[in-house]
């Protein structure tokens, strides 16, 4: 049975014992109710597990010993995920899969007919909750990434500097190649998805996107909702170069 997994970012390493505290504290003490004694796995969502003793147990930490160390390199192709702002349940949900599917980063867009909307007050509260929801999933699928999360930025500022060795937006369009038949025969070190939101994007955001190198794909004849797309192409791109 795997060991219960909990994250410690890359800045509060230390080399011989890790300190849990504040929602991870509370998470290994009071809900997996953990003792010193136990064993457990710690990552710091870049590749780095180690499984570790618990030395002590407190209301607000729980330091831990550790036994062993390992590092994964990251995957030789860089998936980034830039989706248009969706409604709350479902872009949670893809993130969620973001996370399972081993994307590098996730850049949420802000679009013409994206219906959600933050200030940036706003914005900053939600990222924490969405980085946090991000953790979990990676404590419950065990892998040692979690992508980088970023702010949401405007579709136009954005998406002339986003930089990547292949760039595709999948779209209903009759411009659209299938994904075998735009993948170069040399796999690429990054590559960029752009998804569109409810509504899909307008022609001239499709038009600004393709003259900044996006390639239109198609996932099949089914309109897919925002959320399915972004699974759908980062579980297809997971398949293809890795």
């Amino acid at each position: 049975m795997p060991l219960s997994r909990f994250h410690l970012p890359a800045a509060s390493w230390q080399p011989l014992h890790l300190t849990l505290i504040d929602d991870e504290a509370q998470h290994c003490s009071r809900v997996m109710r953990k003792q010193a004694g136990d064993s457990i796995e710690i990552f710091d969502g870049e590749g780095r597990v180690a499984v570790c003793e618990i030395t002590h147990v407190s209301k607000t930490e729980v330091r831990a010993r550790i036994l062993s160390e390992d590092c994964m390199e990251p995957f030789a192709t860089a998936i980034h995920l830039v989706p248009a702002m969706i409604k709350g349940e479902p872009f949670e949900w893809m993130l969620e899969k973001a996370v399972e599917l081993g994307a590098a980063s996730v850049q949420p867009v802000i679009t013409a007919r994206s219906v959600v909307h933050l200030d940036a007050a706003q914005a900053e509260k939600k990222l924490v909750k969405w980085r946090r929801h991000m953790i979990e999933s990676a404590k419950q699928c065990h892998t040692p990434f979690v992508p980088r999360l970023e702010m949401p930025k405007p579709f136009a500022s954005l998406v002339p500097t986003l930089n990547a060795e292949l760039k595709l937006i999948p779209a209903l369009s009759e411009h659209s190649r299938t994904l075998k038949q735009v993948l170069p025969e040399a796999r690429p070190a990054s590559v960029a998805v752009l998804i569109g939101p409810e509504g899909d994007f307008t022609p001239e955001e499709e038009a600004l996107a393709q003259q900044t190198g996006f390639l239109p794909i198609t996932l099949g004849p089914l309109v897919l909702r925002a959320e399915t797309a972004a699974v759908a192409t980062l579980a297809i791109l997971g398949h293809e170069l890795r």
